[in-house]
């Protein structure tokens, strides 16, 4: 897990990354919903209060926006392997 904010950062930073230069693909609102509702609410790894994911330190929530939220771009997956 992240424990520091350039740890955080650089994860996100990558994530970024790959998203931007795969030509910004995104998910639709029921694709990140039913990734949120079925495997992130129920893991571990996910803080609700700040709606984070805490093994890889990026926002997972119900945002469109890709640049705010793991679950909207396309190419990324769960840091462990469960989406």
């Amino acid at each position: 897990m992240p424990s520091s904010f350039p740890q955080k950062a650089v994860h996100y930073t990558r994530a970024l990354a790959r998203w931007i230069k795969a030509g910004r693909p995104v998910r639709n609102e029921a694709e990140i919903l039913h990734i949120l509702n079925t495997f992130c609410l129920s893991c571990e790894s996910y803080d609700p209060q700040r709606s984070i994911c805490l093994h890889c330190g990026c926002r997972v929530n119900t945002s469109p926006s890709a640049a705010t939220n793991k679950l909207a771009m396309g190419t990324e997956r769960c840091p462990v392997g469960k989406w």
